[in-house]
């Protein structure tokens, strides 16, 4: 652990004075004045500020409409859906947050933005939900929206677009996309959003214009802040652990995995698709969704939209009318390792998620560390010294259930436990689903009520050492296996890069 990095410093007058007298230097000196911002940089802040001189990420996205499929299995809901004005393989209208980078080389290094004639031939090409999105603590963080306009909507009834980050705790107004106090985006224009966050935890984003209509019809993703420090054991945190808690005690984790949930009305969505007026008052979901998929969806691998061809087979996953519902919900890991889960809540209703066989241990709150000892908030503690401890106790709690309200986000640990069965390709499943709708709409051929549309997902379990690493956060794996044995091929949420 970082002893001379490890906490938020509160604002105060002090502190105050410094950050305008580093940021002065910085516009007057320019990048000349480093030296001089070293000798200042005592306390946090100024150190933070040169960090962002050396770390910075960009990401570029696209804001348009398009169509997507919910599950094809699930019984009709007439006249809404499946939408009569569909495209093939696609069944439903949204708007969505199109990924706008493409990868150099193989994919395994860092990637670039499209041309701009490659981004604004997304138009049309919305994907539900949007990439899933990551930075490190104390980085430049630059996020680049493109608005590409619409295909459905009648001329003269443009959409501009924001970006907000709900639960940002260091953003100035100008970056909050709430429409009333910053800018926004007009149809073929460019709004470039910048951040130091400075909190680990699990976030999320979404146009604020019109919030009711473009977050239900799709504006939407998540997002979270990776956490600097590392344990003893060499392994990611989710938050900055204080010192003295042992390993056992540490937030640390083998692999990580992000989902937003929300629900989906099908009225609203055909009413966009043809122009009508939505009474919010109505509101009548059929579908909940995890990461843009419903049930059983939400099991199937990451997708690439890009790729011309979408099979079913390991290297290229299918199926194609799943396309533009890129993001999977599957959670995978080797028995005996730690597993970071990541949800968001952006949808209207409460949620209550079970994993039966599992324990959840809840180690963040609205991207808050509940562990004791965490920095009481509000506290001046005066001059330059760090806040090395807190008086606050530990409200971490462990059960099979845990419970999300609008705009909520949780950070959970749950160890995998031993593998039970005989076939390392065949995992050990286990359920995780939401309890107040574990079932919604039956199967269109049997009608037996299986949980067709349901917010629910799946966490396999392999034998120890069976998966590969991720090499990114949320991958999966697929399995072949060929005349030299069993080969496991990643693939990964769009927008997620390398680590």
């Amino acid at each position: 652990m970082n002893a001379n990095r490890d906490w938020r410093t509160p604002m105060n007058r002090r502190n105050f004075l410094k950050a305008v007298s580093v940021i002065g230097l910085g516009s007057v000196g320019g990048l000349g004045s480093l030296e001089l911002m070293q000798k200042l940089g005592r306390g946090q802040l100024a150190t933070r500020l040169m960090d962002s001189f050396t770390a910075y990420k960009e990401q570029h996205v696209g804001f348009t409409d398009g169509w997507v499929s919910m599950p094809d299995l699930a019984a009709p809901i007439p006249p809404f859906w499946p939408d009569p004005g569909a495209p093939a393989h696609r069944n439903a209208f949204v708007f969505g947050i199109r990924n706008l980078m493409t990868p150099n080389g193989d994919r395994t290094n860092k990637w670039k933005p499209m041309s701009e004639a490659g981004m604004f031939a997304q138009k049309g090409r919305a994907q539900l939900s949007a990439p899933i999105l990551f930075a490190e603590q104390g980085s430049d963080f630059r996020l680049h929206l493109h608005n590409l306009g619409e295909t459905q909507r009648p001329i003269g009834t443009p959409d501009n677009h924001t970006i907000h980050f709900h639960g940002f705790t260091n953003q100035i107004v100008y970056f909050d996309g709430v429409p009333d106090n910053s800018v926004a985006a007009a149809i073929g224009r460019e709004l470039i959003y910048r951040y130091i966050p400075q909190d680990p935890g699990t976030y999320m984003y979404h146009c604020h214009i019109d919030d009711v209509e473009h977050v239900h019809m799709g504006l939407y993703g998540v997002i979270f802040i990776r956490c600097k420090d590392r344990a003893a054991n060499g392994k990611l945190q989710a938050f900055n652990d204080p010192p003295g808690l042992s390993l056992g005690q540490q937030s640390w984790y083998d692999r990580e995995f992000a989902s937003i949930i929300t629900e989906f009305d099908a009225h609203a969505h055909w009413n966009d698709a043809h122009n009508q007026d939505t009474d919010w008052t109505e509101y009548k979901p059929a579908f909940r969704l995890m990461n843009g998929r419903a049930w059983p969806d939400t099991i199937q691998p990451h997708l690439d939209p890009m790729l011309p061809n979408l099979l079913p087979s390991p290297l290229h996953p299918g199926p194609e009318r799943l396309r533009f519902n890129p993001n999977s919900s599957l959670i995978q890991a080797n028995a005996g390792e730690r597993i970071l889960v990541r949800i968001a809540n952006l949808g209207f209703e409460e949620h209550s998620f079970l994993l039966p066989g599992i324990p959840l241990t809840v180690v963040g709150r609205d991207a808050k560390p509940l562990f004791a000892g965490r920095l009481d908030y509000g506290v001046d503690y005066g001059g330059p010294a760090l806040v090395t401890s807190g008086s606050r106790g530990d409200i971490q709690w462990t059960s099979n259930r845990v419970d999300l309200g609008p705009g909520e986000s949780r950070d959970m640990i749950i160890t995998a436990p031993p593998f039970t069965g005989t076939n390392p390709n065949n995992p050990d499943r286990y359920v995780l689903y939401d309890r107040n709708y574990g079932t919604t709409l039956p199967n269109s051929d049997s009608q037996g009520g299986d949980g067709y549309g349901a917010m629910r997902t799946e966490v396999h379990v392999y034998p120890a050492r069976t998966l590969p690493a991720q090499t990114r956060p949320a991958g999966t794996y697929a399995s072949y296996s060929d005349i030299f044995g069993t080969h496991w091929v990643e693939t990964w949420a769009t927008g997620t890069e390398p680590v």
